[in-house]
């Protein structure tokens, strides 16, 4: 991993090419080398910062204490959160053995309606139970519990927390929290919620889980407010550039005000960057283009961030007024707070 430096890096799939289709050796469609290109790995401080605080928790969940330590990371939708569970999953996958399956990271994304016995359900599901789908909540917790200990679970890493919230009552609010607190005490496994910053309120429901989760991260976008800020996402794009399967423009490659305006077009976070990027990419492939350049990214804003998106209310537009796009109906409204 990348240390936590001002220096961000792209990493693609090992086992890609970067050869273009119709290249000497085994060709690739213009599909693959897209999807290779929405599967880079951007490698920067933030994500650093978050792989080394979930490797803490693990490591120290290791130890079976009464009390594990656990971990709260928050951001906004594209900050990279899931990325960050998958990521860290990836170096820890299940294994067979003559004895059972091993699962040291259980890791899984919550439904868009969670209720404690659907979630109950969905552990069973990704543990492997194959009657995940019955019992009551009481019974199916209990299972869990059993299966943690069998699989030799370490870590819980549950992803979109905030689903828990988004419909719900106070009182169901602290009838989860109690129950994230018990399946807590009863496997002494930590766990990683991931999710928007108002999952914090089910924390608030229950002050020994508030304790347990007193370890908590933000996912910020990157800015370019300031010198600093503005040299570490220029760094992160041309990072980007430089390992793109087609070429870029050197107006992209010299920086210039094409920093601040991928910026408004992205709001500085990375699933967008990365969004915007795969969308030139495959516009450069299938219209023959040259290069990426600034026409190229205007297309690729309207036809994969904002459909709306045209004119002067792209950031490529010439006639575009440098701000943040988060009025009401614009792709980051609500993002502020």
């Amino acid at each position: 991993m990348t240390n936590c430096n001002d220096t961000p890096a792209a990493r693609r799939p090992p086992s890609n090419s970067r050869q273009r289709p119709g290249a000497s050796g085994e060709d690739e469609t213009s599909s693959e080398l897209v999807a290779t290109v929405r599967n880079t790995l951007i490698e920067h401080p933030a994500f650093a910062l978050g792989i080394s605080a979930i490797r803490r928790c693990h490591r120290m969940g290791r130890f079976g204490l009464e009390e594990p330590g656990c971990l709260l990371i928050m951001g906004v939708s594209g900050s990279g959160k899931s990325t960050l569970r998958k990521e860290y999953a990836r170096h820890h996958s299940r294994r067979e053995t003559d004895e059972a399956t091993v699962i040291p990271v259980l890791h899984l994304e919550l439904p868009a309606q969670p209720t404690i016995k659907n979630v109950a359900e969905r552990i069973l599901l990704a543990l492997g139970d194959p009657l995940f789908a019955r019992g009551s909540a009481e019974a199916m917790t209990a299972r869990i519990v059993t299966l943690f200990r069998n699989c030799r679970v370490e870590l819980v890493i549950l992803d979109e927390f905030q689903h828990f919230i988004d419909h719900s009552r106070e009182k169901v609010e602290t009838k989860v929290a109690d129950w994230l607190k018990h399946l807590i005490n009863a496997t002494r496994v930590p766990f990683v919620l991931m999710g928007l910053h108002r999952c914090q309120r089910i924390l608030q429901s229950n002050e020994q889980l508030r304790r347990r989760f007193s370890r908590q991260i933000t996912l910020e976008p990157f800015g370019v407010a300031d010198r600093k800020a503005r040299r570490i996402f220029d760094g992160l794009l041309r990072s980007i550039w430089g390992c793109l399967p087609v070429k870029c423009s050197p107006e992209l490659s010299n920086g210039g005000d094409n920093v601040e305006r991928i910026h408004f077009a992205t709001y500085g976070l990375i699933g967008y960057v990365m969004t915007l990027v795969a969308a030139s990419v495959e516009i450069v492939l299938e219209d023959g283009r040259p290069a990426i350049d600034r026409d190229v990214l205007a297309k690729a804003f309207s036809q994969s961030i904002w459909p709306e998106g045209r004119g002067c209310l792209n950031p490529f537009h010439p006639g575009f007024t440098n701000r943040p796009l988060t009025n009401s109906g614009e792709p980051f409204f609500g993002y502020k707070t």
